[in-house]
């Protein structure tokens, strides 16, 4: 450890007080008495890093391991410098040797593992993170940093364990807060995670982020109105912010306040013209209001700007659908399928386009890879039932409506489909009981 004498007590005195071009001519005068004191080099570094004068504090820090190589603070202090440049390999190398020099230095730890997390090597990562907690099982901000590696990783239970360990030792620790209701509005506990997201609040009433995290959450519990009030309060903090006015966008749409809808779409996309989320879900409110042509500039532009977007080929060819453009439709279907092959209703949606163009093999096709996709889809059934209907065969339409109504007892149009194939077998007692079970559903659905 250095060594300090008057002077350079003094020029530390100064460095904490924020004078740091006091301290650095008092570091330099030091250093021109004796050009090898480790300890001026040192101090000067530390206030050239603290001015942002970073290639100035790197050159410091050099000296100083030169003339005091076993010094693992200058590794420390100059790989710090080089993260604030964004040279994170360099870092790793001195954060390194600082643990060489002293294998107990948990910020070196801490710091490495940062560096590694940036770079995306988690498992390293992890391994600094929990280093730096051994060596000091009192810092907090590597609980915090864990939890949000186990947060990426999904390991939501490891992540809330950490965040409660970091909350036990700082209290008042708004990333773990933060983090914890991350980790539980992940794992589906939007309750909890509301309650997390307050105690952010709580602690910063201003915490902007944690407002709209907050609003997310109530959406998701469909809490619209509470969702507003949180992303205004946002946005009264941090004004610019494009998914935000997306998000309340989006909570003035389910309240039917479609002009306040298309009016924060709108600034969503001022603020980021590429912002395809706020781009489609315009397109969806035009739409929603008839106005057609407003919501294909919304999709054509969506797709333009992401063409790896599969939502955005598949909304535009539903909307193709709608204006009876079933060609530029069943394009569309197969481009978003080709991007998201998993998605069984771009498979649903293309055979109705297809059985609209008496494209009654390939219908069936779609219909039953949606099926593939999801054997509980009772759409894609009855779909897949009328076709056959439409193709006269009758057992395999009467397989598919029995299907439906395995799924879902109440579709009333899958006993009055039903009954229609049995009377054209000639099953007239089916098909006296299938049209009674259906108009008894139409009736308690009037009623209810």
């Amino acid at each position: 450890m250095f060594e300090q004498s008057e002077n350079l007590r003094h020029a530390a005195e100064l460095q904490e007080q924020n004078d740091y071009d006091g301290a650095i001519a008092v570091f330099s005068e030091a250093i021109r008495d004796n050009p090898k004191r480790a300890e001026a080099y040192f101090g000067r570094g530390n206030a050239y890093e603290a001015k942002g004068l970073l290639d100035e504090a790197i050159a410091d820090y050099n000296a100083v391991i030169r003339y005091s190589p076993r010094e693992s603070m200058a590794y420390y202090n100059r790989g710090s410098t080089y993260v604030k440049k964004g040279d994170r390999i360099h870092a790793i190398v001195d954060f390194t040797d600082a643990l060489r020099i002293d294998p107990n230095y948990a910020k070196a730890y801490y710091n490495r593992g940062l560096a590694h997390f940036k770079n995306g090597d988690l498992e390293k990562a992890k391994t600094d993170y929990s280093d730096a907690i051994r060596h000091d099982p009192r810092d907090a901000d590597a609980y915090v940093s864990r939890a949000l590696l186990h947060l990426v990783r999904g390991e939501n239970d490891e992540a809330i364990a950490d965040c409660d360990e970091a909350i036990r030792i700082d209290p008042e620790n708004t990333k773990a807060h933060g983090n914890r209701g991350n980790a539980l509005e992940s794992k589906g506990d939007l309750a909890a995670a509301t309650a997390a997201y307050s105690e952010v609040l709580r602690i910063n009433p201003s915490d902007a982020k944690a407002l709209a995290n907050r609003a997310m959450v109530y959406f998701k519990q469909g809490e619209y109105q509470q969702a507003i009030a949180d992303y205004s309060q946002a946005m009264r903090h941090n004004p610019g912010s494009s998914k935000w006015y997306c998000g309340r966008g989006c909570a003035y749409a389910k309240r039917g306040q479609t002009d306040k809808a298309l009016a924060d779409y709108g600034e969503a996309l001022r603020l980021d013209p590429k912002n395809v989320e706020a781009r489609l879900y315009r397109g969806l409110t035009r739409k929603a209001k008839g106005d057609r042509d407003g919501a294909l500039a919304d999709f054509s532009e969506a797709v333009a700007d992401d063409p790896q977007c599969a939502k955005a080929w598949r909304h535009r060819a539903t909307l193709y659908g709608l204006m009876g453009q079933l060609d530029r439709a069943v394009s569309d279907f197969t481009q978003a399928a080709k991007l998201d092959p998993s998605d069984a209703a771009t498979y649903c949606q293309r055979g109705i386009a297809n059985t609209r163009r008496n494209e009654l093999l390939g219908a069936i096709g779609d219909f039953s890879k949606a099926i593939e996709l999801r054997s509980d889809y009772s759409q894609a059934y009855y779909n897949r039932g009328l076709v056959y209907m439409i193709k006269n065969q009758l057992d395999h339409a009467i397989a598919d409506f029995d299907a439906v109504i395995r799924c879902d007892a109440t579709f009333a149009q899958a006993f009055y489909n039903r009954a229609l194939a049995y009377k054209k077998q000639g099953d007239v007692a089916r098909c006296q009981a299938d049209f009674a079970e259906a108009e008894r559903l139409k009736q308690a659905a009037a009623q209810s």
